[in-house]
């Protein structure tokens, strides 16, 4: 009847939602990293250097007193300071400012003297506390108006320079690579290139473009020491006035920059991007900001330009995984993938903290998909789920379509009749003329129409005589046909 077969149909359909229902439970979100993090500013950090400045330096000096020149020299490296830079391109250009990068004569002439009378001539220097770079004496009355001579480059004491621009990259693997000046600046706030050899894979940052507003949260990156993996960059909370080209913060700028962070970029924290480089600190307490127009203005003026590597775009999908929380799966196959480009620090301390947040998430806990895919559990399980449901609504579907398509009567019978006792099963019913033919239950009747089933006549032949029809379909079928032309059963 008409009530029971909605009811079964309505029992399949919950199988099915149960089914499936269990396979895939509410996704659960993943823990989230305790710090916020952007891919922009992350790229910015790994992008970072520490630049030393050092000077080779040759010191002759010439004594003819005795008739016959007497020539002395020495070879010093004398190392002069240091500062912050950052990659701007993939080629292995660093922007920096000049300040960080111009040579003291004056220092190097008073080291190479006392490198030189003190291992070549071999006179003790006294009176400067053992720093080579600071003016002394020496107790010999002979050679200590030589020395002072030396530290004051008379004529007969010839001093020698090269600078050196010595880069540690910010890598897990400690690594310094002598550049190359590749512009001339004056000033001491001006832009300073330098590039690096092996360029093409290196990590860069991101330029703001001219017209960029400063965000609230800006900072100031750099080095006071050698970077690892460990000794990550120091980030100064500043203030930003770009009409003024200032920085300010409420600690001490001047020793700030002393330190090393001198040069570094200054990066907005909403977009990660580089507003400019941190130059000479001010009698304000403020510092210069160069602007990222003048990195670019640089670049132009020497013929370079701003490129990304390979490294920058897997290294930050990694970071945007890591964000959204998928530790264990991508964003560990990102940042693994990156450190084939470039054996970045910043990249392998990272690479750690997914694996580690990866292992402290339970077994069979869903991640967060950063492009918003819901991979709340497994596609096998989730398939077969589905499967089992849509094989038991159709095994349900097809009972009913069997139990519609039984044995039709021979047409003259008078009324069904029900074998099996008080509920019995329905054998067979004849249909009067006029009405549907093939079985019907007592209480249901089929509308003819174009959406109902067609109005059947009693089975005739050209003659009008009657027809059989046939037992599995109640199709009418021909005098002698072997096969049903409706459902293809055999009727003989």
């Amino acid at each position: 009847m008409l009530y029971r077969r909605i009811s079964i149909i309505a029992a399949g359909i919950l199988a099915v939602s149960v089914l499936t229902g269990g396979a895939s439970p509410t996704p659960t979100p993943s823990p989230s990293p305790t710090v916020a993090l952007n891919s922009g500013t992350e790229g910015a950090k790994a992008a970072l250097v520490r630049i030393e400045l050092f000077a080779l330096s040759e010191i002759a000096h010439v004594d003819a007193s005795s008739g016959v020149a007497d020539i002395r020299r020495g070879t010093s490296e004398v190392p002069l300071g240091s500062g912050t830079g950052v990659l701007v391109s993939a080629d292995g250009i660093v922007a920096t400012t000049w300040a960080n990068l111009a040579v003291d004569e004056g220092t190097v002439a008073v080291n190479s003297a006392n490198d030189l009378f003190n291992n070549v001539i071999r006179v003790p220097i006294v009176g400067n506390d053992g720093n080579p770079q600071r003016r002394g004496t020496t107790p010999d009355e002979y050679w200590a108006p030589h020395l002072q001579h030396c530290y004051n480059l008379v004529a007969h004491c010839v001093l020698f320079k090269v600078p050196q621009y010595r880069i540690r990259t910010y890598t897990a693997e400690p690594t310094s690579v002598v550049a190359e000046l590749l512009n001339k600046p004056s000033n001491p706030q001006d832009v300073a290139l330098l590039q690096i050899t092996g360029g093409g894979g290196a990590p860069t940052a991101s330029l703001a473009p001219p017209d960029a507003v400063p965000g609230p949260k800006s900072f100031l990156l750099g080095f006071v020491g050698q970077p690892t993996t460990a000794a990550g960059p120091a980030q100064i909370p500043v203030t930003v006035d770009a009409a003024a080209g200032r920085i300010a913060s409420q600690q001490d700028l001047g020793a700030l920059l002393g330190s090393g962070i001198s040069g570094g970029p200054v990066i907005d924290g909403a977009t990660g991007q580089v507003l400019g480089l941190a130059g000479p600190p001010q009698a304000d307490g403020r510092a210069i900001l160069q602007p990222a127009a003048a990195i670019q203005a640089a670049m132009a003026a020497a013929k370079v330009e701003a490129t990304r590597s390979k490294f920058d775009v897997v290294f930050r999908s990694g970071v945007d995984h890591l964000a959204a929380g998928n530790q264990g799966g991508s964003a560990v196959s990102a940042f693994e993938e990156a450190l084939t480009y470039y054996d970045s620090a910043l990249a392998t301390s990272h690479l750690a903290e997914a694996k580690a947040m990866g292992s402290q998430q339970p077994a069979g806990q869903p991640t967060a998909d950063a492009s918003g895919a819901d991979t709340s559990a497994p596609i096998p399980t989730v398939l077969l789920a589905s499967l089992a449901g849509v094989l038991l609504l159709g095994g349900i579907v097809l009972a009913l379509t069997m139990r519609r398509r039984r044995p039709a009567t021979v047409p003259g019978t008078p009324r069904a009749e029900r074998t099996g006792g008080r509920h019995g099963s329905l054998t067979s019913m004849t249909a009067p003329a006029g009405h549907v033919s093939g079985p019907v239950d007592a209480d249901e009747t089929r509308a003819a129409g174009p959406f109902g089933a067609r109005a059947a006549q009693p089975p005739t032949d050209a003659g009008g005589q009657s027809r059989a029809s046939c037992p599995h379909c109640g199709e009418p079928v021909q005098p002698g046909a072997r096969f049903c032309p409706g459902c293809g059963q055999p009727v003989g």
